[in-house]
């Protein structure tokens, strides 16, 4: 336990070098930047699909639910859930960068902000009923660390409570500070007895996006709707409770994967 412990904690320093890297990099934050119609084009897709997998769950009213970003970063997404409906007080952000969590802060201070990882969430059982995560696992070269945090978002996710999570799927052999995350990774992760997964591809490759966005941006998002550039994937993850005790659902009972 000791040398896994260990393990974990040298993947965290790596994870902060990295991210503290990108942060002095100002083509990377270019990169990033909402003018960026590669960029924008990404973040319409995922709040399309994330708008409609909330719906799908019957999530629509979210005034008195709690929600926790994973990796929030500087706070954009949970910014974003303010706009749906969401209460400040019921929400929360963790992320590992100090830098990050007092950027979010000056922004909305009324929102619960902690500095810490994922693998060790400073809250207690049965917390929140949506928990996100956006491009966080493909950071993590570490397999029990990725573990570690499915395993926590599990603890402090409500009966009834929902898990949303989008991330890439294939690795880049131009970058080996990331790694793909495909759907059986996050069946992996996240399998428990009456656990059902929801998959749907979107995101046009980035590569490609970044090319055609600014020069023909309809085009660029005809062909993210089309799929078959499409490098990412968004799931919705739910937990039938009673069937949670250690008990395999039956085959008759079990949601088939979304192939869209």
């Amino acid at each position: 336990m000791k040398r896994v412990t260990t393990t974990i904690e040298q993947e965290i320093a790596r994870i902060q070098e990295e991210y503290t890297s990108r942060a002095n990099c100002g083509a990377f934050a270019a990169r990033y930047s909402l003018f960026n119609e590669a960029t924008l084009l990404q973040l319409h897709s995922i709040e399309r699909h994330l708008l409609t997998l909330l719906k799908r769950h019957k999530f629509t009213e979210l005034a008195n639910k709690t929600i926790l970003d994973i990796g929030c970063g500087t706070g954009m997404q949970l910014q974003r859930f303010l706009a749906y409906g969401a209460q400040p007080g019921n929400l929360a952000g963790i992320d590992l960068m100090p830098e990050r969590i007092a950027l979010a802060k000056q922004m909305n201070p009324a929102i619960d902000w902690r500095q810490g990882s994922a693998h060790e969430l400073p809250y207690p059982d049965a917390s929140f009923d949506l928990i996100t995560l956006f491009v966080v696992f493909s950071s993590i070269l570490n397999e029990p660390l990725r573990q570690r945090i499915a395993d926590e978002i599990w603890r402090v996710r409500k009966p009834g409570g929902l898990i949303l999570c989008y991330d890439f799927t294939y690795s880049n052999p131009r970058n080996p500070a990331v790694v793909g995350i495909p759907r059986q990774q996050i069946r992996h992760l996240f399998q428990r007895p009456g656990a059902q997964f929801d998959f749907h591809r979107i995101t046009l490759a980035p590569p490609l996006a970044r090319f055609i966005a600014p020069r023909a941006y309809d085009l660029a998002s005809f062909l993210e709707q089309v799929k078959l550039l499409n490098t990412h994937i968004i799931c919705s993850i739910k937990l039938d409770d009673k069937l949670s005790s250690g008990r395999v659902l039956p085959a008759f009972l079990r949601v088939p994967d979304s192939r869209d």
